[in-house]
């Protein structure tokens, strides 16, 4: 009686378009009154949310939102997008691979999707639709590229995966290069195919002078990747370290270096940090409650038993999870997902042979697709409005992209030796 009122409720509150903290919250707060032992104060509760955000390895997450933010703000994005106009510009597909290699690399310093999509975003999309593509179709090659930004690390949600489980998020960040690789090379066979289809014209390969002059321009961008991960690889910074010196750097830079950065668009910079920080550490908060009351009454221990139990292999066992991840995803925003289903998937690998690094670098890469596809695709409401198109036609034009990095994620839940490789030359 008590999980039915706890799935109604919630259901029904999301339902109202509740945010999603708000509507963990309170169903789990009426499920406490009523269903829990009389001995069991309220109190409890401000106790989980305030003990599980507190958490050191959480506070990478408004660092490298605040790398993002300084990035657009300054202008110093652009400098990327400028780099991969000039390198691959010229290639097949032309502003639709700038837009791929762009975000690519912005998701090497954001860790956001949504920073990926409204970032280059705004640069590529107008220049695609110059260069011949629909309008729908520009906004569907972003908002699917954008969402590399929750697989190519530092990601935030691996973060967040590995502050709730344990797993090492070093060991993550590694993990999410080759699935990222290959997404990027997926996804760049999908726009030759689109750009054949609709004639988009090819243009002129730049200079060498051109490609170096672009390259050291972008050097501030790209040093940002090296200071975090190098930072985490070689044992001198933890990821919330290397957050906070990334976050330092790329404000020294913006401000002094360039001066591309006033006092209001460092305002507004903090602000939108501010914002977006407390959105995911509210979610993670709440979530610490629902998690408590799942432990409470062994669901984890029974979704991982009846999936276990029905299935033998563990390939199978992967294909079954990537499935209703996909699911999860698309009605779900990632990191509020991954903060729900987290002792589910504990009790799964616990229960399993299956490691637990490998485990959740394919939940991030498969839960990171929903912000590319209906109903609550983000990064698709941002781009369709980028582009001044609609939702709907978006979402079409969209499936060859998303139906691509679905079928990298089931390849690679298949093959855990493939996703491991580089985590395991690095010691993890």
């Amino acid at each position: 009686m008590g999980i039915t009122f706890l799935v109604v409720a919630f259901t029904v509150l999301l339902l109202l378009r509740v945010p999603i903290a708000f509507a963990m919250g309170l169903a789990s707060l009426g499920y406490i009154y009523w269903f829990m032992p009389a001995t069991m104060p309220l109190t409890i509760i401000p106790q989980l949310m305030i003990a599980k955000p507190s958490s050191f390895p959480l506070m990478a997450i408004p660092f490298f939102v605040m790398v993002g933010e300084l990035m657009n703000a300054s202008g110093i994005s652009d400098r990327l997008v400028t780099l991969a106009k000039v390198a691959v510009g010229h290639l097949r597909g032309g502003m639709a691979m700038v837009s791929i290699v762009a975000s690519a690399g912005m998701a090497s310093f954001s860790g956001s999707s949504v920073a990926n999509a409204v970032g280059t975003g705004s640069i590529t999309i107008p220049a695609m639709k110059k260069q011949g593509y629909p309008p729908a179709t520009a906004a569907a090659i972003e908002s699917s590229a954008s969402s590399l930004g929750t697989v190519i690390p530092p990601s935030i949600s691996m973060v967040v995966y590995g502050s709730l489980t344990g797993v090492s998020i070093g060991g993550l960040f590694m993990a999410g290069y080759v699935p990222g690789v290959l997404s990027v090379i997926g996804l760049a066979l999908v726009v030759r195919w689109i750009a054949r289809r609709h004639g988009v014209p090819v243009t002129e390969r730049q200079s060498w002078r051109e490609v170096s002059k672009a390259f050291v321009s972008a050097l501030s961008a790209l040093a940002v990747p090296v200071i975090i991960i190098g930072g985490i690889l070689i044992g001198v910074m933890t990821p919330t370290e290397a957050g906070a010196v990334g976050a330092a750097y790329t404000l020294v830079v913006a401000a002094v270096f360039f001066r591309s950065l006033g006092w209001a668009d460092l305002f507004h910079a903090l602000r939108r940090t501010a914002v977006t920080s407390a959105v995911i550490l509210s979610v993670i908060a709440t979530a610490a409650v629902l998690g408590y009351i799942m432990t409470y009454e062994r669901i984890p221990a029974a979704a991982a038993n009846a999936l276990l139990g029905n299935l033998e292999s563990e390939w199978a066992i992967m294909l079954v999870l990537v499935a209703l991840l996909f699911v999860i995803g698309s009605f779900m925003e990632t990191n509020a997902a991954i903060a729900i289903i987290a002792p589910i998937i504990i009790g799964i690998t616990d229960g399993s042979n299956l490691d637990p690094l490998f485990v959740g670098v394919i939940v991030v890469a498969a839960l990171a697709l929903g912000v590319a596809t209906p109903p609550v695709g983000v990064c698709l409401f941002v781009t369709a409005k980028l582009a001044r198109t609609t939702i709907e036609k978006t979402s079409v034009a969209a499936l060859p992209f998303v139906g691509v990095l679905m079928l990298v994620v089931v390849v690679l839940a298949l093959l855990p030796e493939v996703v491991l490789f580089v985590p395991r030359l690095f010691g993890y």
